[in-house]
């Protein structure tokens, strides 16, 4: 069996979305973060998003094959691949599956968060969480979209190694994800990848989501809250 998401000497070199890197990284995890503004709409990008057969790239599936991949878009709801063989009669039965990530947030056209090891992360004592967001440009009319994959715990690989491995994969998920679309005309935004795993999609015509918000000085802020998802 493939792995799942990263097979060494594999990959041919791909072009980078508006906005890709290994945005932090310490001896006990990283985080990946894709970024790009495409001419589609939100509910456009949410349809193509849970039809991950016709975007992952099967080189980085466990079967060989990404036809069995299905996304299950509710909380609890799983991120799946089916091993799939035909029979005598050419008609494909299922033989085995595979969980990639489960659902914990979906809100249609909005955020779609999972957790799961991928790839060869899954034999390992990690956490990762890839929290995938959309909203409309504030500069354009199509809409920014980000992946952005949160991964801690123990692991047996050099942090330094398979960091840059699972984002340039990951980045290759997204990049074919978005394929469909043209890019959209747009400047460039600073981005705050911590904001993108946490906040709600802002309304348009609202502040720049990666804006980090500062206290006035007569804000008490020693007991304040992290921010709510819900």
């Amino acid at each position: 069996m493939k792995s799942a998401l990263f097979t060494a000497g594999l990959l041919a070199a791909i072009s980078s979305p508006a906005f890709a890197e290994v945005k932090a990284a310490s001896d006990t995890g990283f985080n990946s973060v894709h970024i790009a503004t495409v001419e589609a709409t939100p509910e456009e990008i949410w349809k193509r998003l849970l039809t991950p057969k016709d975007y992952w790239n099967k080189a980085h599936s466990w079967s060989g094959s990404s036809a069995g991949f299905y996304i299950d878009a509710q909380a609890n709801g799983c991120f799946c691949e089916l091993f799939q063989e035909a029979d005598v009669n050419g008609t494909l039965k299922t033989v085995g599956s595979v969980e990639h990530m489960r659902v914990i947030f979906a809100q249609p056209g909005k955020v779609l968060r999972m957790q799961g090891a991928l790839g060869p992360l899954q034999s390992e004592a990690v956490i990762g969480t890839l929290t995938v967001a959309m909203e409309p440009a504030k500069d354009s009319a199509g809409t920014r979209v980000s992946f952005s994959y949160v991964v801690g715990g123990y692991m047996r690989y050099n942090v330094s190694e398979i960091a840059p491995a699972v984002d340039k994969v990951l980045g290759e998920q997204f990049k074919n994800m978005l394929l469909p679309f043209a890019p959209a005309t747009t400047e460039a935004t600073k981005v705050d990848s911590f904001k993108l795993d946490i906040e709600m999609i802002e309304e348009e015509g609202s502040d720049e989501a990666s804006e980090v918000r500062t206290a006035t000085p007569d804000e008490d802020t020693s007991a304040s809250e992290p921010p709510q998802t819900l």
